[in-house]
């Protein structure tokens, strides 16, 4: 039970964030890193970022293309953290990025639906 409580737990925190960020974008506007918001308006970025965080904890509620959402989600988590430089957020978003790719480690629970696509199969 402590990977599905993992696993919905972290999805949470996205979906949190992802709603956050598509309700009130500019309150994440100075997080942005400078190198892309001279390259792509910042606005439009933040907006991306939410919805691609909205769909991917989605995804790892439901547990559709788990590994494939988990390590995404992983990695993102894991880049933010280090490139805000050593601070108490940074080490908290990559413990937590961390976290996400144990779920990509473990994968499918009993409760995904890539777990119970995959056992339709294997009875046919």
């Amino acid at each position: 039970m402590g990977h599905i409580l993992l696993r919905i737990s972290l999805a949470l925190v996205f979906l949190w964030f992802g709603i956050s960020q598509l309700y009130a974008p500019l309150n994440w506007i100075g997080f942005v890193p400078t190198l892309l918001s001279s390259l792509y308006s910042v606005h439009v970025l933040v907006i991306l970022n939410g919805l691609v965080e909205v769909i991917l904890g989605l995804m790892m509620i439901f547990g559709v293309y788990l590994r494939f959402a988990s390590l995404l989600l992983g990695v993102h988590l894991t880049m933010i953290g280090l490139s805000i430089g050593y601070m108490a957020v940074a080490v908290r978003d990559i413990g937590l990025g961390l976290a996400i790719l144990a779920v990509f480690f473990i994968g499918a629970d009993k409760f995904c639906y890539d777990y119970k696509k995959l056992k339709k199969v294997e009875e046919e």
